[in-house]
């Protein structure tokens, strides 16, 4: 929940970001939320020089410079292009005009800074919106008030105010100094959505070309002064204990400095390891292939992905904690005409980030600064606070664009490795996973089990569905409460009109670490449901585009996809010779999306051929955005259903690299068409919704072709 709180009239100036970029008068505007979601807009002081402290989300100086404060990290979601499209929009200027840069990390003045779940638009919407529009309405006011005019009689037009009855005209520039004595209007009056201009216009991502040509800055790309590197050596077996280490070979390779003992939490597990300090990281991986280490890894070698099946099977049996209840299940299912029951399995999948995990954090006395590429700033800023036992406002949080990010960088843990050898060696450490440490050590997305029974009525209607999920829950991993959370849950569609309804769940705990992953659990649970509701779709003799349809009538979105989708990939015309199809639906972070897979069988193999989705996001602020992050998430669907897998053999993962946790290639993506619904809805997040349903779509099309039911991932192409 949000905090209740009232805006001051201006922000004290010893809070503010200091910026040598403004001279002269500014106008600089934020915000803060009051009681609920309302909004209120703060101010900042009415004048500036060389040097002076600011906190704004925007500024405009007397030059007519509009810089916006992005304080949501950028790893590919597209928020340097869309955040400031929002903006300019209602601040009535082009998108050129508009700088974008990072804010520092401070929870205190941003409010959450973590980018998960697709959160960015659509937290962001509406008060950037407001501040745009305050801005504007202050300008125009301005104006009004030097022409002696009704603000009414003046408007604003690529970054000018202009009275509509003489023609006189002034820059933004011209009118900061009188707009910034202003109070800022409490309800600016927004633009409708018919009349936006840039809001839903595909404009070319501005971060593209510094990322093509070299010039952006990753985490793993920062150097600093007298800095060092870190090659952590772990132990293969979650939670082996380091029991002794033998550094003298270490030491002789050269430009080792220092062998060290270091750790870091892991939801509460912590986790060990013998770092070596070096002048390069060629240095440190040459001096960490000679350590011998000997491990205590207690009994957690009788682990495997066998045993953890099984032990999810036995699970099953269990009621477990219920989410949700509608009518009578058991009863109507006792009753039902045609039963169906299922279960289907998925694997532990790694994130697998193009850049690998990495940290630099140099601490000293009673300050600490961290450079890297982090989903989470406010985190990083909060744990090496408390690890280093320092005041939140010593901690310096630098983030940069990051390779990846699919929910593993929400986690400190590199951090926090970073500043352990940081305050022991009195330097910068800069701590670089190796891809087979990103592979091996996690953590990873949830295995699961989904246990679903359905009842069909004697006149062919469904009258009764249950699921059940067992799995790890992210929120729960250590201690003694074994209660299933329903977020384990996710992505299962209670929107379907059955009239007996039980979701349920069961928890299972292991040592082997899971975190949050693109769509989190909606990637497992979904392949599940929608798969079974294929199911049984055939057991009554149904279409199974048709029964959704017939299921969720009175669902306006579901409905817009569904038919889109279908209409899109012709799926009531006659199937193609030796081709299958297969649809699916999922509800992800607000957006609504339907997606149908076609197969076609080429020799002895399955070949996924075209990929059609239809997505209801609400308000699209940039369509190229929306449909790159759906490609992109099908894409990374298609490997999770059919590539990829981490299994655990004498409690140890057995892929270490890409030659065994398998990609995608290019050669094998298929024909991907997105179409989007066109909406006034509020803006919902897309950078996970094209996930979920490729893997059910997927094992659906495959039902229509061949015959067989797939139940478990990944699966094989070359053997259906």
């Amino acid at each position: 929940m949000r905090s209740v709180m009232k805006p001051p009239k201006t922000i004290p100036r010893r809070e503010f970001l200091k910026l040598s970029i403004v001279s002269g008068a500014v106008l600089g505007l934020g915000f803060t939320y009051l009681e609920g979601d309302k909004i209120g807009i703060v101010k900042l002081p009415a004048t500036g020089s060389p040097g002076t402290v600011l906190n704004p989300y925007i500024l405009i100086d007397s030059d007519g410079k509009i810089t916006l404060f992005n304080h949501r990290p950028e790893m590919g979601q597209g928020t340097f292009q869309s955040i400031p499209m929002i903006l300019a929009e209602e601040l009535a200027v082009t998108l050129e005009k508009v700088s974008i840069v990072p804010a520092p990390a401070d929870r205190e003045k941003y409010g959450s800074q973590m980018v998960v779940g697709s959160s960015s638009i659509r937290g962001q919407f509406v008060p950037l919106r407001k501040i745009g529009a305050a801005a504007r309405e202050m300008l125009i006011q301005a104006a009004a008030n030097r022409w002696n005019a009704e603000p009414s009689a003046c408007y604003a037009e690529d970054a000018v105010v202009i009275h509509r009855t003489s023609g006189q005209k002034a820059s933004y520039g011209e009118l900061v100094a009188d707009a910034s004595k202003l109070t800022p209007p409490e309800n600016p009056a927004l633009k409708k959505p018919k009349d936006f201009t840039i809001i839903g216009t595909a404009s070319p991502r501005r971060d593209n070309g510094p990322k093509v040509n070299g010039q952006a800055m990753f985490g793993i790309d920062i150097q600093v002064p007298g800095m060092l590197y870190a090659s952590v050596e772990r132990s293969a077996v979650f939670l082996g204990k380091v029991v002794s280490y033998n550094a003298e070979k270490t030491k002789a390779v050269p430009g080792v400095i220092e062998v060290l003992k270091t750790q870091r939490n892991v939801w509460g597990h912590t986790r060990e390891g013998v770092a070596v300090i070096a002048t390069s990281y060629w240095a440190a991986e040459q001096g960490r292939k000679a350590l011998k280490i000997t491990w205590d890894n207690g009994d957690l070698e009788q682990f495997s992905s066998g045993k953890i099946k099984a032990d999810y099977k036995n699970a099953a049996a269990a009621d477990g904690a219920v989410f949700k209840e509608d009518g009578n299940f058991s009863n109507a299912f006792d009753n039902a005409t045609i039963k169906v029951e299922a279960s289907y399995e998925t694997p532990y999948q790694s994130h697998a980030c193009m850049e690998p995990m990495n940290a630099m954090v140099s601490v000293s006395d009673n300050h600490c600064e961290f450079w890297g590429s982090t989903q989470n700033p406010n985190g990083v800023r909060s744990q090496l606070a408390s690890q280093l036992d320092i005041p939140e406002e010593n901690v310096i949080v630098h983030y940069t664009f990051m390779g990846g990010g699919l929910g593993r960088r929400s986690m400190t843990d590199v951090a926090e490795e970073a500043a352990d050898l940081s305050k022991k060696m009195g330097k910068p450490i800069k701590v670089i996973w190796s891809r087979e440490d990103d592979i091996t050590q996690g953590p990873f997305r949830a295995c699961s089990l989904n246990v679903c029974q359905a009842g069909i009525d004697s006149k062919g209607n469904v009258s009764a569905i249950a699921h059940k999920v067992i799995c790890q829950d992210i929120r729960n991993q250590t201690g003694d409460n074994a209660e299933a959370g329903s977020h384990i849950a996710g992505g299962i569609i209670t929107d379907y009109a059955v009239p007996n309804f039980r979701l349920s769940g069961v928890l299972q705990k292991f040592y082997i670490p899971i975190t949050y992953w693109r769509a989190v659990y909606h990637s497992t649970n979904c392949f599940a449901h929608e798969s079974f509701i294929d199911e049984v779709a055939r057991a009554a003799k149904k279409d199974p585009l048709s029964l959704r349809l017939s299921l969720l009538k009175n669902h306006r979105r579901f409905t817009n996809v569904l038919k889109m989708v279908s209409e899109k990939s012709a799926w009531y015309a006659p199937r193609e010779k030796n081709t299958g199809k297969g649809v699916a639906i999922v509800e992800r972070s607000g957006s609504f999306i339907a997606m149908v897979v076609e197969v076609a069988r080429v020799k002895e193999s399955i070949k996924v051929i075209k990929i059609t989705a239809a997505v209801d996001c609400g308000i699209i602020v940039n369509p190229d955005i929306v449909i790159a992050q759906t490609e992109g998430s099908a894409l990374m669907g298609l490997t999770a259903a059919y590539k990829s897998q981490i299994s655990i053999e004498a409690g140890k993962v057995s892929e270490k690299n890409f030659d065994t946790y398998k990609m995608l290639m290019l050669h094998e993506s298929p024909e991907i068409e997105v179409t989007l619904i066109k909406s006034e809805d509020p803006p919902e997040g897309v950078g996970e919704a094209g996930l979920p349903t490729v893997a059910p779509a997927l094992a659906n099309a495959i039902f229509e072709l061949t015959g067989k039911r797939i139940r478990s991932l990944p699966l094989s192409l070359d053997k259906v």
